[in-house]
């Protein structure tokens, strides 16, 4: 027997719960939920619960953001989910130490033969923080009006055609056509449950009403800077939940949420590798995620259309031998991260290890390729933002030795997304989350994608994105997705640069999970009693 800690789930071997790895949808059976059920109702009853033992412990992190809003149709899935994941419950969670789709608010899911109807069913029991139950019904009113609502969350529905409640516990997710991506999107933050009669009211972007296992203290937070969450204990989880009061700092600087862990100021945070070496071991337990994001330059005009020279090839090819990424690992990462050519996770299925050797270091290889292409000293601009200004002087000399250029435009934080979209840049450097393997797959290379906004495909990508997207079970679209990588390299569509990891201290035995692409949760700490 297992007992997760924090507000995890306990699971009594794998088989006894509805979990499935992210992006994996198989079916449940009857049997899996009522084990799942039997599961879940034992959580925090096991050998090796902690929640007894720190009861009344007041846990306090640092984070670099924090939400923009607490709207369920505004949330992002970044660390502004430290703050919201407190407040909100979200459908679905993940497995720490697996990082597979696991039971939260429902307890089971099941899609229909043809991926068309995703069916839920809720636990019982479960309440808002204003003590209204939650139901099936209210559940589907917030779920419709997250895709019907202009914000983040609205992409991840864009072919769900409606949501209804069958009865007081089940409801309906039916879909224009399977959508691969949208069950892991169950854990983030479009399967956010927020309370439907109270979410259009001014209160509930600083103040909303969910069904979370804690409650925002306004009084004591300062929107921007710092949450204070307190537990409730009338939480259906309430018993894995082994601290009473969340607190999370925002503070954006690194070296101040150094300082504020080595103070005693806050008992976690993330860590960059360079400050590491002056941590006491005995006082901190460290915990490194080794591939947290992916550092990449992205063709965004991949046609051609305004700059022919990104529609060639070879130019493409030509950018990605021109990268020293160990070099750039070693001296602007710090150590802090993994040389790659390519965007999926490296603990996926899909990652492919023969594709690191395609783009070994080799920019006079690159040069020729430019000069057979025709294009030797054309000019690119490319947005310099908050993300660009320790790798503008690298990458420029990157371009150089192949014979290409780049300018830097300043773009101001705030108009940095809509630099992305706007079509005004053929390139774009991006520090990009990890997710689940149809999640990137959509994003990076399909029409549409947040990675793609020019809407750039091929035969061969239409292809194996139509036969990846028919398959309901994940294991068999596999292989399609691994077809959609190899493409997607040997045509060079981006420049991968690096995994960029992400280390955690923690005081007190206070331990992070590490698991890549492991969402910014409470659920992703440990503690020790």
């Amino acid at each position: 027997m297992r007992v997760y800690s924090g507000n995890r789930l306990m699971e009594r071997g794998k088989s006894m719960v509805v979990a499935r790895r992210e992006g994996n949808w198989r079916k449940a059976t009857p049997a899996t939920a009522v084990t799942a059920a039997l599961a879940l109702a034992l959580a925090g009853c096991g050998e090796g619960s902690e929640a007894g033992g720190a009861e009344g412990r007041e846990f306090t992190i640092a984070a670099q953001s924090g939400p923009s809003s607490l709207d369920p149709a505004q949330l992002n899935d970044g660390q502004g989910m430290f703050v919201w994941s407190g407040v909100f419950d979200t459908l679905l969670a993940q497995d720490p130490e697996s990082g597979e789709l696991i039971p939260h608010a429902a307890e089971s899911w099941e899609y229909n033969e043809d991926g068309t109807v995703l069916t839920f069913v809720l636990r019982e029991g479960m309440t808002y923080s204003d003590d209204t139950p939650v139901d099936a019904e209210s559940v589907a009113a917030a779920m419709q009006r997250t895709m019907e609502t202009p914000g983040p969350p609205q992409g991840k529905f864009t072919q769900v055609s409606e949501v209804e409640a069958v009865d007081d516990l089940t409801f309906e997710v039916r879909f224009d056509s399977f959508d691969a991506a949208f069950l892991s999107q169950m854990s983030l933050s479009a399967g956010v449950i927020g309370h439907p009669e109270t979410l259009d009211g001014e209160q509930t972007a600083t103040n909303p009403v969910g069904s979370g296992p804690f409650e925002l203290d306004v009084d004591s937070s300062e929107s921007g800077d710092s949450y204070v969450l307190r537990k409730r204990d009338d939480h259906w989880n309430a018993e894995n939940v082994p601290v009473s009061t969340f607190t999370v700092e925002v503070i954006p600087d690194s070296t101040a949420r150094f300082n504020a862990l080595q103070s005693g100021q806050i008992d976690a945070t993330n860590v960059e590798s360079r400050l590491l070496e002056q941590l006491d071991e005995g006082t901190f337990t460290i915990s490194e995620i080794e591939a947290h994001t992916v550092f990449t330059l992205m063709f965004l005009d991949r046609a051609g259309e305004e700059y022919p020279a990104l529609g060639d090839q070879r130019v493409r090819q030509a950018l990605n031998y021109a990268i020293d990424r160990d070099a750039i690992v070693d001296n602007l990462l710090f150590g802090s991260g993994v040389p790659t050519a390519q965007i999926f996770n490296p603990e996926g299925e899909v990652y492919d290890p023969e594709l690191e050797d395609l783009y070994e270091y080799d920019p006079e290889r690159g040069r020729e390729l430019v000069e057979e292409a025709g294009y030797a000293g054309e000019s690119f601009e490319v947005p310099s933002t908050y993300l660009t200004s320790q790798f503008e002087s690298t990458l420029s000399q990157a371009f150089d030795d192949v014979g290409l250029q780049l300018e830097w435009q300043s773009v101001p934080p705030q108009q940095v997304q809509s630099a992305l979209s706007s079509g005004e840049y053929p390139l774009f450097f991006q520090v990009a989350g990890l997710g689940s393997v149809p999640s990137d797959a959509l994003s990076h290379f399909a029409p549409g994608g947040y990675s793609n906004p020019q809407d750039h495909t091929d035969e061969v990508l239409d292809g194996l994105f139509e036969e990846a997207h028919g398959i309901v079970q994940y294991e068999d679209a596999v292989p399609y997705y691994r077809e959609i990588n190899r493409h997607a390299v040997e045509q060079a569509f981006e420049v991968p640069i690096a995994f960029g990891s992400q280390t955690w201290a923690g005081q007190d035995g206070v331990t992070h999970s590490e698991v890549s692409g492991y969402p910014s949760t409470f659920m992703a700490f440990d503690f020790e009693d």
